[in-house]
């Protein structure tokens, strides 16, 4: 065998290999089997069955440490607690439900309307199923990416009952109240999370209908908001989603901080599209 051959497992020019994204000049030795990112021989962490590289091994140990769904748990005390409190004072509640009217000058009811609920039953459901979606949805998420989710289709949600003014008028002085727009956003995030996974959407396809026309044959509930959180929702998982993917030259970290400058962009297009509304409306 001439020596120029190379032996089995090794590089056929090893200077073809690309540099490690966390070192820049050092030559890459391995990819990482979960991320696919090259690694120098620093970063490289040894498994059982080939290697991961330092951010994924910090990233598995941090998800064994976030599991708890915090944020689920914190949105639903927020609720209980604002219910209680409404039952005490109708004025501190008034403060915080979301009108057209009231939205313009404002802001903050787009999103504190989705803390409020006008009955036992109403809250009940609401907050059995956001805690039902949230367990699953936010260890799969993360934190900071699930609250934006439901903040965002919360508002979402208000936006959508404000845009109904253009064919119903008379909504424009419609009080609306609950945490269904935000639901319903996650509803779309569990959606999006089994289509990209490979999973059977059918179950949450067949949920989301049914709620959906539940909604429009029932009166004194908000399909527009519903409808609002859904769309949202589905929206700002796909990106979250799609800025999730492994790419070979960016870090995890990296792909984390560009996550948070598009979470922060999304949030400013809902303000400027609220924003779009009320001017047309006012016109």
């Amino acid at each position: 065998m001439s020596d120029d051959m190379p032996r089995y497992g090794q590089r056929s020019d090893p200077g073809a290999a690309p540099d490690c994204p966390r070192h820049p000049g050092v030559r890459a030795v391995d990819y990482c089997k979960r991320c696919h990112r090259p690694m120098c021989a620093q970063c490289r962490v040894p498994t059982e069955v080939r290697a991961i590289c330092v951010d994924c091994a910090r990233e598995n140990r941090l998800r064994r440490t976030t599991r708890t769904p915090v944020v689920t748990y914190g949105i639903i005390a927020a609720c209980v607690v604002l219910y209680l409190v409404g039952t005490v004072s109708q004025q501190a509640e008034r403060a915080f439900v979301f009108a057209p009217v009231l939205g313009y000058e404002q802001p903050w009811r787009f999103l504190t309307t989705a803390f409020l609920h006008a009955s036992v039953l109403h809250i009940l459901f609401n907050m059995l199923a956001l805690y039902w979606v949230g367990r699953a949805i936010e260890p799969a998420l993360g934190h900071w990416r699930f609250a934006v989710l439901y903040l965002l289709s919360a508002v979402g949600g208000s936006a959508a009952v404000l845009a109904w003014c253009f064919v119903q008028p008379a909504t424009w002085m419609t009080a609306t109240v609950g945490a269904s727009g935000a639901v319903f956003g996650l509803f779309a995030a569990v959606f999006v999370l089994q289509r990209t996974s490979g999973a059977d959407t059918t179950s949450v396809l067949v949920l989301l209908a049914v709620n959906l026309v539940y909604g429009f044959i029932q009166s004194g509930i908000s399909w527009q908001a519903h409808l609002g959180g859904l769309l949202t929702g589905l929206a700002v998982t796909w990106v979250f989603v799609r800025l999730a993917r492994p790419r070979r030259g960016v870090t995890p970290r990296r792909q984390e901080q560009r996550a948070g400058m598009v979470a922060a962009l999304m949030a400013v297009a809902m303000v400027s599209l609220v924003a779009g509304v009320y001017t047309l409306l006012l016109a």
